[in-house]
């Protein structure tokens, strides 16, 4: 954490590492930790979707997370 809190955008970073907050789902998104949001109830879909690939890319894995993609 030494290492990318200080990275990230605006302060966030710092107010994490001095209040112990934690981020979880949309905010880690908000927060450029993470590149996607995907609800709970279609994890078990995507895990499928995923394995299922048949010569996984970087653009094949991308576009199947982009249409798991919640706004």
């Amino acid at each position: 954490g030494g290492y990318f809190l200080p990275r990230l955008s605006g302060r966030i970073g710092y107010y994490l590492a001095l209040t112990g907050c934690r981020l979880k789902g949309r905010d880690v998104l908000k927060a450029g930790i993470a590149t996607h949001f995907v609800d709970s109830d279609k994890l078990p879909a995507l895990e499928k979707d995923l394995i299922a690939l048949k010569s996984p890319s970087t653009e094949n894995i991308a576009d199947l997370l982009n249409s798991y993609h919640a706004k």
